[in-house]
């Protein structure tokens, strides 16, 4: 009887705990930032600027899920570091050396962002050739690079 329960179904059980184990363990806050991207709105402002901050909001929060050391929050009071989308821009650049009719757009495409964490508080932007994707997942990794210059140093244990 020992030697069935050693076969694939104890290491089935084995992986599944595993597995349980590290969902139900939450994000460590000492080293996790949690980022609260949003725009600011009101009915007053243009529709259509307004409406492409908010899709902003959401290709730059697509672009932070996917760094290590950051998780998304939904409530700013929970939140270590502030995101507020304030402009996007797209910048077309002329037609081609031919004069035809480009297929790709290739002008830039810019999210500009404020960034605070405690007292320190900076403008952003990220750029990106043809589609905001690529704007926001520059905007993601410049605001990593502010992360990491405002961190403050480990200590090393001597050894």
């Amino acid at each position: 009887m020992s030697e069935q329960m050693e076969g694939p179904p104890m290491r089935i059980m084995i992986a599944l705990s595993v597995v349980v184990a590290a969902l139900h363990q939450a994000p460590d806050p000492s080293t996790t930032v949690r980022a609260y991207v949003y725009t600011a709105t009101s009915p007053a402002s243009d529709h259509a600027e307004q409406q492409g901050r908010i899709d902003a909001v959401r290709d730059v929060r697509e672009a932070l899920a996917k760094k290590k050391g950051i998780t998304l929050v939904d409530d700013r009071e929970q939140a270590t570091l502030l995101v507020e989308v304030t402009g996007r821009e797209q910048r077309d650049e002329g037609a081609g050396a031919f004069g035809g009719k480009s297929i790709t757009r290739m002008g830039d495409t810019i999210i500009r962002l404020r960034v605070k964490a405690g007292d320190d508080e900076s403008d952003l932007k990220g750029m990106g050739q043809g589609t905001w994707g690529r704007a926001a997942k520059d905007a993601a990794d410049r605001i990593l690079k502010w992360i990491a210059r405002r961190e403050p140093k480990r200590r090393v244990p001597a050894a």
